[in-house]
């Protein structure tokens, strides 16, 4: 069976036919996703939301979060836009939707602290 590129059914269709192929698609130009994006941000305020409400309306100052490399080909980078929504951060794109870079989110734009991240980062990441 000849590699091809992960994903998840439910997100990405029929396109991750058939299982059990080696995958690859690891394209850090390409991460997050618009899709991961969104989930990515809603999954942040959630955690945010939650916090606020457990802790009096305090924000948090750290946010630990696993960065593993299977996740982000499937998810498409669901567990990065987490991260870039926490700090306040968003991916930059060029026309063809490769990501160029990330900026920074104005303070006031953002309308809360930056939150910290505590990464614990799979091989694929660290090398």
């Amino acid at each position: 069976v000849k590699p091809a590129p992960g994903g998840d059914l439910l997100r990405d269709g029929t396109s991750v036919l058939p299982t059990g192929r080696n995958i690859h698609a690891l394209d850090p130009y390409r991460m997050p996703s618009a899709g991961a994006s969104a989930r990515g941000t809603r999954a942040a305020d959630e955690i945010i939301r939650q916090h606020l409400e457990a802790n009096g309306g305090v924000y948090p100052e750290t946010v630990a979060v696993t960065l593993w490399g299977l996740d982000t080909i499937k998810t498409r980078g669901e567990a990065i836009a987490i991260v870039l929504a926490l700090v306040g951060a968003r991916a930059v794109r060029e026309g063809t939707g490769r990501t160029v870079c990330f900026e920074l989110i104005p303070l006031e734009e953002l309308g809360r602290p930056r939150i910290d991240i505590l990464a614990s980062l799979s091989g694929i990441f660290r090398d």
